[in-house]
């Protein structure tokens, strides 16, 4: 294992590069305001609360899906699943049409990716600043999930998945050039 690096004067950089070593789950936030459809890639998401079902969601300030957050009051947390990186890498592109031919069910007032591996339909309920972000409280009102699927996960600023024991097994066998 390499050495710690202490860092005492914290800057941005520093800051990011700690940050990174924190495995999360991958998602899309996606709202509706009457604009059209807006979405983008996001990390800082959590569970809140099971009595009222809660969830926070982190937004930049910056970035156009706050303002349509804010205008539409509504908005869905998808769990991007194994495979999805390219979607991934799509709703955190800016100036492009996110959603030009992705599959998705608006029937809930937002759109909810079809090949989500989970989904959690919101009602924001309150919003705190957070620096350059805002902290959106929302309240779950309708879900979906695919029970076994596996999620996408951020590691050290590349997309990575979950590895079971087996996995790691095959990979060593294959690695040393081992027949099965």
């Amino acid at each position: 294992m390499s050495d710690l690096v202490r860092i005492e004067a914290v800057e941005q950089q520093h800051f990011r590069e700690a940050m990174s070593l924190f495995a999360t789950g991958v998602t899309v936030i996606t709202t509706s305001p009457p604009s059209g459809p807006a979405g983008m890639t996001a990390s800082a998401v959590c569970s809140l609360s099971v009595d009222p079902v809660q969830l926070l969601v982190c937004i930049s300030t910056h970035l156009p899906t706050h303002d349509a957050l804010m205008q539409s009051g509504r908005f869905a947390v998808n769990v991007l699943g194994e495979g999805q990186g390219e979607m991934a890498l799509r709703f955190a592109t800016p100036g492009i049409d996110k959603f030009a031919g992705v599959a998705v069910d608006d029937s809930g007032g937002v759109p909810v990716l079809d090949d989500a591996i989970a989904h959690f339909v919101c009602e924001s309920r309150e919003r705190f600043p957070g620096g350059d972000h805002s902290i959106f409280i929302g309240e779950v009102v309708r879900l979906g999930m695919r029970p076994g699927a596996r999620p996408l996960l951020y590691f050290a600023s590349e997309f990575g998945t979950l590895a079971t024991a087996e996995d790691a097994v095959l990979k060593s066998w294959h690695d040393r050039g081992a027949a099965l």
